[in-house]
């Protein structure tokens, strides 16, 4: 069910308390939960406003934050950084918290063929879904939640900096079939970068955004996290894809 802005206007300030999987903050080193039940104890902030927001407000919200950490570019500058409202995918008909439990069920809703879809991969390289999140343990703890999707065809990979040499990542998804890759904006770059990713194969791109750490952050509070996934969404063998009849690819907020 769509929102209007009054309606995520008025809910503007709402973030709740919730037990849910969580982070350390950037890409930065931090202690491992020892299990998963570990990593689900941790609470953290949830930003509420983001599921009221439909494509509109999405291309609104972006556009906020380039120009707060962009601030010496030119009108025209913004302008060619903003992304169209087309690139975003609509996903308020989606009904339950924005938590790590819940991503893979979000994910089946909004793939046209279901678990079926996001459990199958075509090629080495060649992922369908990225999953664009603000931390190494938060990858970490995704990563857990999508193994429902992993079959001997298609892997669930996570691609973190820091904890992960770029040339352990480049190796193995040169060497399997990854379906859904998940990692860090900088990583994610960096991998397609260096030819490790192949670009045609994306179908969609799903921005962890409702998460917030232990400092109340979400992605689109830190600047060395925004900049990065701003360049990948801009990069122009995906942004010429959003809003075309074929080979589509799709921005999509958690």
């Amino acid at each position: 069910m769509a929102r209007t802005k009054m309606a995520a206007r008025k809910h503007g300030g709402n973030k709740r308390k919730l037990d849910v999987t969580a982070d350390a903050e950037s890409d930065r080193p931090a202690k491992r939960p020892t299990s998963k039940s570990a990593a689900q104890s941790r609470q953290t902030d949830l930003d509420e406003t983001i599921a009221m927001m439909d494509s509109a407000l999405l291309a609104d919200h972006f556009a906020k934050c380039i120009r707060k950490f962009f601030p010496n570019s030119s009108s025209i500058e913004l302008e060619e950084q903003y992304l169209p409202t087309k690139s975003f995918r609509n996903t308020t008909a989606f009904d339950k918290p924005h938590v790590g439990t819940k991503l893979s069920e979000f994910l089946e809703k909004f793939a046209e063929n279901g678990k079926a879809e996001l459990s199958t991969c075509d090629e080495e390289a060649a992922p369908h879904t990225l999953i664009i999140a603000p931390s190494g343990i938060r990858t970490a703890d995704l990563n857990r939640e999508l193994r429902v999707f992993n079959t001997e065809g298609s892997k669930v990979a996570k691609l973190i900096a820091k904890h992960m040499k770029l040339q352990e990542n480049i190796d193995y998804m040169r060497k399997n079939k990854v379906g859904i890759a998940v990692g860090t904006p900088r990583r994610v770059k960096d991998l397609i970068d260096a030819d490790a990713m192949k670009i045609s194969g994306i179908r969609r791109i799903v921005v962890d955004g409702s998460y917030r750490d232990e400092k109340k952050r979400s992605i689109f509070e830190m600047e060395d996290l925004f900049r990065p996934l701003l360049a990948l969404l801009n990069k122009e063998q995906i942004r010429k894809r959003y809003g075309a009849e074929e080979d589509k690819v799709e921005i999509l907020v958690f």
